[in-house]
């Protein structure tokens, strides 16, 4: 029998949710980094002056009180991408000629990029953490003996489910109403030894016809799901380093396989990885938003800041499942917490005389200021310069064409994580916010007497192991091949992956009804922006 939270007093201080607990990743490939500084294993407590800070405000929410806090809040996650940046250069060092290396420095950097680009996402989450009456009264030790959690930030009657809803669960309701059982149940049952898998197959109708039925049987709390932002503040941050279920094609795996590393900033568990989870968020008409990834999706795709998934409601899919909120006494908080998402700018870069790169953009409506980033074309890199409250900004001396910048509006209240890389321009260029015109494909392979040129190549993808594989003829001459992601709305190429003595290689871990385009060179390609060449192959991946 879970307990009931509600009822107990609990002593000693939650850590912060923006500092993740790191672990070491189970996966083989992770064997060779297990002796590195690169793997943080220390939860991250918070400092006698934040905790000062928190109680101060608590004792007195004036906005200079606030202010502190968050000024204390910038500090300490700058702080923490210092140590990012630094475990970066050092994976890049230690990396150097391993196998495997080069992925796991890519991975690094896209997260460190991630971090700069999702920057005020993570303040204002943590500011709602922090101003919470309940942070510094609560903490959960034994957090699996409770079956709901307090959502700090949300609303003091806000509360989570511990678990996504398992198929055993989904039983009981199915049992008491006679409701239609998922698609890939048998006779209304589901498969033999599957009760602690997480369900699936289920619409968001069926997720609320669920809460409807918990919410008669309790009696006095209600339930429903979380908004998107509901489920960000239970989830917190993901752990760099986690093992969870993600990036395979074998299927679910039980909610609790990975409770130590799937523990959200709360104590609730599995928000990352297995199964996506649905919110009450509109992506757009009946599209709504999901939430964590799942067994099949990309790592990345499985960030809690990540917010451009989203399923037809009426749909039930196998990948995706989800979790219940308890209101306490059916006690709505008088304004529920949704971060809405600001608009993104049109951003224009001109080169002056003086080789001064002058940045201006669209004013967005509800944003209190700008944050100016610097991306450095060559490695993918962001780097935030400066923050202002008007529309133009001199990003200084330009030094070559190696860089372009990005805008990012703020709000104290919203989510600013819209503005990526995607939107980043170089001096002279215009964003474009159309999608570009095709890329043209060479009509035939490289002749067998050139060493250098790009290759035609053909894809196939298979559906079972969501694996896609590029093949091209050998060209006489080339000792090596390099093939590159093109990106044809940014123009520009991946590092490349480096094939030795084959003439094939294959991706994994591949989005429902994405596009790929690649290119395959016996040349490397040094200037890997602003590509307007052929590309080798185009995939088109089925929708699953």
């Amino acid at each position: 029998m879970k307990k009931n939270i509600a009822k107990i007093v609990l002593a000693s201080v939650l850590a912060a949710a923006m500092l993740p607990a790191i672990s070491a990743s189970a996966d083989d490939s992770m064997n060779m980094f297990e002796n590195s500084d690169f793997i943080e294993t220390e939860q991250p407590e918070l400092n006698a002056e934040t905790k000062q800070l928190i109680s101060l405000y608590q004792r007195d929410p004036s906005m200079e009180n606030y202010l502190n806090l968050r000024d204390m809040v910038i500090l300490n996650y700058n702080a923490v991408l210092d140590r990012k940046e630094a475990k970066l250069a050092s994976l890049k060092e230690e990396t150097e000629g391993k196998p495997g290396g080069d992925e796991k420095v890519a991975e690094m950097e896209e997260i460190v990029q991630e971090m700069y680009l999702t920057y005020w996402n993570r303040i204002n989450s943590t500011m709602l953490r922090f101003t919470d009456s309940r942070l510094l009264k609560w903490s959960i030790p034994d957090a699996a003996n409770y079956e709901y959690i307090p959502v700090m930030g949300a609303g003091e009657t806000i509360y989570v489910k511990r678990t996504p809803v398992t198929n055993a669960e989904y039983a009981e309701y199915i049992a008491a109403t006679g409701a239609k059982a998922p698609s890939n149940w048998t006779n209304g049952t589901y498969p033999s030894g599957e009760g602690d898998l997480p369900v699936n197959c289920v619409s968001y109708e069926d997720a609320e016809s669920y809460c409807e039925w918990l919410t008669a049987a309790d009696g006095v709390n209600t339930y429903r799901l979380p908004n998107e932002s509901e489920w960000e503040l239970a989830a917190g941050h993901m752990p760099k380093d986690a093992a969870f279920n993600c990036g395979v094609n074998d299927g679910r795996t039980p909610v609790e396989q990975y409770a130590d590393e799937t523990r959200g900033a709360h104590g609730a568990v599995d928000f990352w990885g297995n199964v996506w989870e649905w919110t009450s968020t509109v992506r757009t008409g009946d599209t709504l938003g999901v939430k964590g990834g799942s067994w099949k999706s990309d790592r990345t795709d499985c960030r809690t800041e990540y917010r451009k998934e989203g399923r037809d409601m009426y749909t039930g899919y196998d990948d995706v499942g989800f979790r219940v909120i308890q209101v306490l006494n059916g006690n709505e908080p008088a304004q529920k917490v949704e971060l809405a998402t600001l608009s993104a700018p049109t951003v224009k870069a001109e080169l002056a005389a003086d080789n001064t790169v002058m940045l201006s953009w669209n004013p967005v409506s509800d944003a209190v200021e700008y944050q100016i980033f610097e991306y450095n074309w060559d490695t993918g890199l962001v780097r935030m310069l400066d923050r202002t409250t008007t529309t133009s900004y001199a990003a200084g001396n330009y030094s070559g064409s190696s860089y372009g910048y990005i805008v990012q509006p703020i709000s104290y209240t919203a989510i600013c994580d819209n503005v990526s890389a995607e939107y980043a321009v170089k001096p002279g260029e215009k964003q474009e916010t159309t999608e570009p015109s095709e890329p043209s494909k060479p009509a035939k392979p490289a002749e067998p007497s050139e060493a250098a040129g790009t290759v035609a190549a053909s894809g196939a993808y298979n559906s079972d192991k969501n694996r896609m594989t590029i093949s091209w003829d050998a060209v006489d001459g080339a000792e090596s091949y390099y093939v590159y992601r093109y990106y044809p709305g940014k123009k520009t190429l991946s590092k490349p992956r480096v094939v030795d003595g084959r003439t094939s290689c294959s991706y994994r871990s591949l989005k429902s009804g994405a596009v790929y385009y690649f290119v395959v060179s016996t040349e490397e390609i040094t200037d890997r922006r602003g590509y307007n060449g052929d590309y080798s192959v185009k995939i088109d991946i089925p929708k699953f």
